[in-house]
């Protein structure tokens, strides 16, 4: 979510990262984890329509074309796998110390954990979603030179998980969600051609028809993790339409951005991944109820971004955040 998408703006020069798009990223990943901390109807209404889907969308919207498998390969084990491992294994240590301590870490969470996927729990709710967004840009890279048979592949896909999605979930680490969520990184690859054609009231016009379509009952929130793309066709629709419409309007801001408010939003969002891993972490140890909770909110947000932060100017950062080293994206 980070890394894994490169950020030039289109109102920017080439090379420059978009503000815009990665204080959206960081409003993306603070959205991530309230769904997490509370699971009442209204929150679910409120971020489940778009929060994901947003990073998948995002991932097409800054694709770049024609590179080698190898260097795909090289580019997300680096900002997506190093991370997922290394934190893996500290949470699965973690996790490990705890049943020893108490005896009461539930029956399966070890084997859960290794499947990933719908499979994992807490500590390791969102590890799903960086599973599924490795292997998607490697399927994407494998068929990107054949639009009409990647977009066969995640309307199949898509299909798919609306009759059966109890089979979309078994794959270990999430794999077969990846088909339908392909359908996310097409929109994404459509909406950068549509981009220059798009101002900010029609990005606006998007969200709310976006918006109109959840408070109106129309189209139900999605729940990928589980599965559930929401009301057939709408559902997928309504998340483009938002994730659209946020895209084209953060883009907006970057004219209103200062240099020194660009930088703090960039180290900000070079610490997302190590947030979407850890923040579930502290949810465990906290033992958040369904009820969820202010105080366990913050805590989710502001520990794992407060580490993060100081693991950005460490050695540590290629490991814990998926940079490039220090300081460096």
């Amino acid at each position: 979510m980070m890394r894994a998408m490169a950020a030039t703006s289109t109102t920017a020069p080439v090379g420059v990262r978009s503000a815009g798009v990665d204080l959206l990223r960081i409003v993306g990943i603070a959205a991530v984890v309230v769904g997490h901390v509370w699971t009442d109807p209204v929150t679910r209404a409120a971020v489940y329509p778009w929060h994901v889907p947003l990073f998948f969308v995002l991932t097409g919207y800054f694709w770049t074309p024609g590179r080698p498998m190898a260097g795909e390969l090289r580019k997300r084990w680096r900002s997506l796998g190093l991370p997922y491992v290394v934190w893996f294994v500290l949470l699965f240590a973690a996790l490990l110390a705890a049943d020893a301590a108490t005896g009461e870490v539930a029956e399966g969470a070890f084997r859960n954990a290794l499947y990933g996927g719908s499979a994992a729990v807490r500590p390791f709710s969102a590890f799903w979603f960086v599973s599924v967004l490795f292997l998607l840009a490697l399927a994407y890279r494998a068929v990107e030179r054949f639009p009409v048979a990647a977009w066969a592949l995640a309307l199949t896909g898509l299909a798919v998980a609306y009759l059966a999605p109890e089979v979309v979930t078994a794959g270990p680490l999430g794999a077969f969600l990846v088909p339908a969520c392909l359908v996310f990184v097409l929109a994404g690859r459509l909406l950068r051609q549509l981009r220059p054609h798009l101002s900010a009231p029609v990005a606006a016009i998007l969200l709310a028809v976006g918006a109109g379509l959840v408070v109106t009952g129309l189209s139900a929130p999605l729940d990928l993790k589980a599965g559930d793309f929401g009301t057939p066709v709408l559902g997928v629709v309504t998340a483009v339409l938002i994730s659209a419409g946020l895209v084209t309007l953060a883009e907006e801001l970057d004219r209103r951005t200062t240099p020194g408010a660009a930088r703090t939003v960039n180290r900000l969002s070079a610490c997302g991944i190590a947030v979407v891993l850890s923040h579930a972490a502290v949810l465990w140890v906290l033992h958040t109820p369904p009820g969820g909770g202010w105080p366990h909110l913050a805590a989710a947000l502001l520990l794992p971004w407060a580490f993060a932060l100081v693991a950005l100017r460490t050695p540590a950062s290629p490991f814990l955040l998926g940079t490039d080293g220090p300081g460096r994206r």
